[in-house]
């Protein structure tokens, strides 16, 4: 009621001194300029009334404009990501192809990569297939509504350097994308210095960021015995494990991780870390390669860079392997691949040695002994059969 009167006090007042303006220019100003005055006021206030109806019509036509001043737009919209369709529901009755869901899940490829990747390793491969076989078969277990808890899939592999375990990881980590288990099955590559901080409140960090990069995907967490130092006091290693132990089992379906080293010195880790131990499911064991496996693996190398060995090379090569796997810091397929880059190298050199002669395409193909036997290898095992203590 008080905004009732409030609001004709004004209108009262306003009209009461346009009054009063009106008595005194009618007094004190001539005729002609009191009509003019008078005519303008009246033009003025009509134009004020007409426009103020129609705004005020305005308004009631469209209620999104008289709502506009109370209603802040928002300039940027998130959409809610789309969820995903699960596979429709089979009926008691229905049967199932492993061999259709297998080509639906296209899963050929990871396999035939392994294989064309890596020589031998028949344990990891066979390994690898029954971690596949499970996979599978749980996924048309609920397609039939079958519910069970997701498959664990932390994995540890233990063997020694050059051995395939980076390579098997990679294809793990596109084998679990492709049957819906990993949402990204990308691989991040981790040690000791991209986990471990060096001072109090350090290491949570650098572990939480890895973690973030990882999530979706795989994180392969190679020479995993030297995140735990039990003789170091001041090692902040244990917080690192602590934040690893708690996302390996809530987030368990976002994130697989790998643990990969020597496999005397990860059972040293695992008791001293019995709660890591327990969250581990699969174990691979990369066994060391033979002198044949290994000799398979240089020939492959080469030929994806479009060379080959000689036959003699190749009993030079094969001379040298012998040597070779008897000598500490061997590393298997990385010690091959090295040679064979010194052995281009020399190659490359012998070539140019006469920058004059005419060179086919076989020259620029062929390893010859000559570029083997140059290893220095030859000479120090010559010198040590001579003398052992050398």
């Amino acid at each position: 009621m008080y905004g009732f009167n409030v609001k004709y006090l004004k209108t009262s007042m306003l009209l009461l001194a346009a009054l009063v303006g009106l008595v005194l220019a009618g007094t004190y100003l001539p005729r002609v300029v009191f009509f003019l005055v008078l005519c303008g006021a009246f033009l003025l206030t009509m134009t004020i009334a007409i426009s103020r109806n129609a705004f005020t019509q305005t308004r009631d036509e469209d209620p999104q404009v008289a709502t506009m001043p109370l209603r802040r737009e928002k300039k940027f919209s998130v959409a809610r990501p789309r969820r995903r369709r699960d596979p429709e529901e089979l009926s008691p009755e229905a049967t199932v192809s492993l061999a259709e869901e297998r080509r639906m899940a296209d899963i050929e490829d990871v396999f035939t990569a392994l294989d064309r990747q890596l020589v031998g390793l028949v344990p990891v491969k066979k390994k690898v297939e029954e971690i596949a076989s499970l996979l599978l078969v749980d996924r048309v277990r609920q397609r039939f509504g079958l519910q069970a808890p997701r498959p664990n899939l932390h994995m540890c592999f233990t063997g020694d350097p050059g051995t395939g375990k980076t390579t098997v990881a990679l294809q793990m980590a596109d084998l679990l994308r492709r049957l819906g288990y990993l949402e990204k099955g990308h691989l991040v590559h981790a040690m000791r210095d991209d986990l471990v901080g060096e001072f109090i409140g350090h290491t949570a960090p650098k572990t939480k960021r890895v973690l973030e990069r990882a999530m979706g995907g795989v994180l392969f967490i190679d020479e995993a015995y030297y995140l735990f130092r039990p003789g170091d006091s001041k090692d902040y290693g244990q917080e690192c494990i602590d934040i690893l132990l708690q996302v390996m089992e809530n987030d368990r379906d976002k994130l697989v991780v790998i643990l990969a080293g020597y496999r005397d010195r990860m059972d040293v880790f695992f008791e001293s870390n019995p709660g890591m131990s327990s969250r581990i499911a699969h174990h691979l064991d990369f066994a060391p390669y033979t002198l044949n496996e290994l000799l398979a693996i240089g020939n492959a190398m080469l030929e994806r860079s479009s060379y080959y060995l000689a036959p003699e090379a190749e009993l030079a090569f094969r001379d040298y392997l012998t040597i070779r796997m008897e000598q500490p810091r061997f590393a298997n397929a990385r010690s091959v691949r090295n040679e064979l880059e010194r052995s281009r190298l020399r190659h490359a050199h012998r070539l140019a040695a006469d920058l004059e002669a005419s060179r086919s395409k076989d020259d620029l193909m062929r390893i010859e002994p000559a570029d083997i036997l140059a290893s220095p290898l030859f000479a120090t095992s010559a010198l040590a059969a001579v003398d052992p203590r050398t």
